[in-house]
């Protein structure tokens, strides 16, 4: 009696605790949260030589994560694009590196599992560091494939630990959807944010990329940012520095990346009016690394929305900048800024962006850049930007 009395209390908790474990598990899966995003996106450029060229494209992302599971979630993206309309015939790949686009990607897939104040993440997921954040200004948006953990024990502290193992750009380079490349041999991070002292906000971030170039070379990067808001104006300093003995290079920044580079920022705001003005400056005998790890890891002050940041040897570059909140839906930036690599001759960038919110889903962005520059990246630049998001 009593063997059955106890095969049967095993039996029930058994089948009690799949019970429970099922019902948690459909509860995790039931409530999640779908969310997307529909785009379209219509670029025109026009050449040195007075070629202009323009592209239409459309496309979104869906994506759903689950709730938790005794701390465990997970989640997926797909995005999706299509080039509609094009105007090619002066320059075919005007666009091929990051608009002309058609097809789909799987740009995250990835488990979390968050235990007290530590998370763990695996798998395709975005990334926004100052030294590795994918950017989500083309049609698709870049993602990476990654192991982070993130911990918040310290008070007013963030710490994030993680291994990059491959990238997704915003296209193949031959108008298909783009694929996760490997990075190397993998590149390894730590960042950390820090806000204890009142007003007082501090960054940092280490980069160790290995076998990241043709002839087997790492690359180290280190990042840190301070600021401090006086209340009427905030001031804010930045320091850059890349470790990289490789001198034959190819590609958008040509020149031994064993240098650092400093930027000064000072801000205000007055009703709805911003205000700034940045300055920045890269060692003489050496430029600083900003290497494949996503077009939106550009966070020097003296940014500019086309150029982006200047990382050359030997050059100096300063900015300034202006923003208007008109009304709740209307506001508009401006930005121009001036950069000289060593005796080249100033190169210069004014943006103009306009944002509207026609409601809190839909919104449309137009942006202008007016360039004269010594790198041939054109006279001007136009974007139309429309989303909605739900």
């Amino acid at each position: 009696m009593t063997k059955k009395i106890t095969t049967a209390l095993i039996a029930s908790s058994t089948l009690l605790t799949v019970n429970l474990v099922a019902d948690s598990l459909a509860t995790a899966f039931s409530e999640g949260k779908v969310s997307g995003e529909l785009k379209s996106q219509y670029f025109q450029k026009e050449s040195n030589n007075s070629e202009t060229t323009s592209i239409w494209t459309n496309g979104g992302n869906l994506s759903y994560e689950t709730g938790s599971f005794y701390g465990l979630t997970g989640g997926v993206t797909f995005q999706v694009a299509s080039t509609t309309a094009e105007d090619l015939d002066e320059l075919p790949s005007a666009y091929d590196g990051d608009q002309n686009v058609s097809g789909a990607v799987l740009s995250q897939a990835y488990l979390t599992y968050t235990r007290k104040n530590t998370t763990a993440k695996i798998g395709r997921q975005y990334i926004s560091t100052p030294l590795i954040a994918g950017s989500g200004s083309r049609i698709f948006k870049e993602s990476f494939e990654a192991y982070t953990v993130t911990n918040t024990d310290l008070p007013d502290t963030k710490i994030m630990a993680g291994l990059v193992t491959k990238f997704q750009g915003r296209t193949d380079g031959n108008e298909g959807a783009p694929k996760f490349n490997k990075l190397g041999d993998g590149v390894y991070t730590i960042y950390a944010t820090n806000n204890s002292v009142k007003d007082l906000s501090l960054t940092g971030q280490y980069v160790k990329a290995t076998d990241m170039t043709t002839d087997d070379k790492d690359i180290t990067i280190y990042y840190l940012n301070g600021s401090y808001d006086f209340g009427a104006f905030k001031l804010g300093a930045q320091y850059y520095g890349s470790d990289d003995d490789n001198t034959t290079d190819t590609g958008y920044y040509i020149n031994n990346r064993d240098g650092y580079l400093y930027a000064l920022n000072a801000s205000t705001s007055i009703g709805n009016l911003s205000l700034g003005a940045s300055y920045s400056e890269v060692s003489d005998n050496g430029g600083v690394s900003a290497y494949n790890l996503g077009n939106g890891a550009d966070y020097i002050y003296t940014w500019s929305w086309m150029y982006g940041g200047v990382y050359d040897a030997d050059t100096t570059a300063y900015s300034i900048n202006g923003a208007y909140k008109f009304t709740d839906k209307l506001s508009a930036n401006f930005i121009h800024a001036t950069w000289e690599i060593g005796n080249s001759g100033k190169s210069r960038e004014t943006d103009v962006i306009v944002d509207y919110k026609f409601t809190n889903e839909l919104s449309a962005r137009l942006l202008y850049a007016k360039l004269n520059d010594n790198a041939g990246f054109g006279k001007y630049k136009s974007r139309l930007y429309l989303s909605y998001k739900f």
